[in-house]
C-alpha cells in the first residue's frame, strides 16, 4: 500500500470562507447542513453530533470495504453538493482526493483523525493503520473534530453541537469502561484475536489482545502462501479455539483455515462498516458492543 497520505493535512481545516453574513450554506430542499462522510462509522458520529440539523450521508454504504472502494458515477455529485466532507485520513480513502479536487470550488474537508498518532504497518512499510476507531477513546477525537467542523460552518448553532458532543463523549466513556470490564472475563492467554485482515490492532493495544490478521492493514494486500502457513501453524501450536470473519471482507480463505485447524469461526465482526440502519449494530457503539460480545463469548 502506498504510504503517501492522499489527503494532505491542509484539508483538515476549512479551505473556504463562505460568503459574509449567513455563513451556512443551506441545501436547496431543506435548512439542514449536508454532511458527506467517507465511511459509515464516521457518518454515525456525524449523526450523533449534528442530529436534526444535519443530513448525514456516507459514500461507502453498509458492508462496503473502503480499502478497495471504486467510486460510483453519483459520488462526485455528492461531494460537490455537500456543505462539509468528513474523511478518516491515515491513507484510508485512496479514492476520494480526486473527487474533492474536481468537486467545483474549494470544499470544507475535515480529517477526523487530526490530533491522533497512527499506528504503522507492523511489516515495516511504515503505512499508517487507518482503523483508529477501534480504540473507543480515539472516537472522542473523531467527535471533537466533527463538532468543530460543524461549528465552523454553522456558528449560530455552536451550543447545540457542543451539547451533543458532551453527551456523546459520556456514552463513549461508558463504552470504553464496559469493554475493559468484559475483557477481564477472559484469561490473558485467551486474548488472541485472529481476523480476516489486520483491522484490530488499535483494539488490541487498548484492551490487551494479541491480534493476528490474515491480510495486512489494507484488504488490498495480497495474501501470501507463507502467511497462510504461519497462521495455520500458530493456531495449531497454540490450540486457538476461534477465528473471526468480518462483514466487509470475503470470508472464504479464513473459513478454509478454520477447517484446516479445527478452530471454529467464532462469529462475524464489524471492521470497516457499521451494521444495517435500524439495527442495534447500525451505530458505532452498537457495532463495537456486538464485536466485544462476540469475541468474549467465543474465546472464554
Amino acid at each position: 500500500m502506498n504510504s503517501k497520505l492522499l489527503i494532505p493535512a491542509a484539508f483538515t481545516v476549512s479551505l473556504m470562507f463562505l460568503s459574509c453574513g449567513n455563513n451556512l450554506n443551506k441545501t436547496k430542499d431543506s435548512n439542514k447542513i449536508t454532511a458527506v462522510s467517507s465511511i459509515t462509522i464516521i457518518n454515525d458520529i456525524v449523526k450523533n453530533i449534528g442530529k436534526d440539523k444535519v443530513e448525514a450521508i456516507s459514500i461507502c454504504r453498509v458492508g462496503i470495504d473502503p480499502h478497495t472502494y471504486h467510486a460510483k458515477p453519483s459520488d462526485p455529485k455528492l461531494i460537490s453538493e455537500a456543505d462539509i466532507v468528513f474523511i478518516n485520513g491515515f491513507a484510508l480513502e485512496h479514492w476520494i482526493e480526486e473527487m474533492i479536487r474536481n468537486s467545483g470550488g474549494n470544499k470544507t474537508v475535515i480529517t477526523v483523525t487530526e490530533g491522533l498518532k497512527p499506528m504503522t504497518d507492523e511489516k515495516g512499510f511504515g503505512d499508517p493503520d487507518p482503523h483508529a476507531w477501534f480504540n473507543a477513546v480515539n472516537i472522542k477525537t473523531y467527535a471533537e473534530n466533527i463538532a468543530n467542523g460543524l461549528i465552523g460552518i454553522d456558528k449560530e448553532n455552536e451550543e447545540f453541537y457542543k451539547k451533543n458532543l458532551e453527551e456523546y463523549i459520556t456514552k463513549l466513556d461508558s463504552l470504553n469502561n464496559w469493554i475493559k470490564q468484559q475483557v477481564e472475563i477472559l484469561l490473558p492467554e485467551k486474548r488472541v484475536l485472529v481476523t480476516s485482515h489486520d483491522a484490530f490492532r488499535y483494539f488490541g493495544e487498548a484492551y490487551g489482545f494479541e491480534v493476528k490478521g490474515l491480510q495486512g492493514i489494507s484488504t488490498e494486500a495480497k495474501v501470501q502462501t507463507e502467511d497462510v502457513k504461519k497462521l495455520i501453524d500458530m493456531i495449531k501450536e497454540r490450540n486457538l479455539k476461534s477465528v473471526f470473519i468480518e462483514t466487509s471482507v470475503n470470508p472464504k480463505l479464513l473459513e478454509e483455515i478454520s477447517k484446516e485447524t479445527g478452530a471454529k469461526v467464532g462469529g462475524t465482526l464489524f471492521s470497516d462498516s457499521v451494521g444495517d440502519e435500524g439495527t442495534s449494530e447500525g451505530t458505532y457503539i452498537g457495532a463495537v458492543t456486538h464485536n466485544v460480545n462476540t469475541i468474549v463469548n467465543s474465546l472464554k
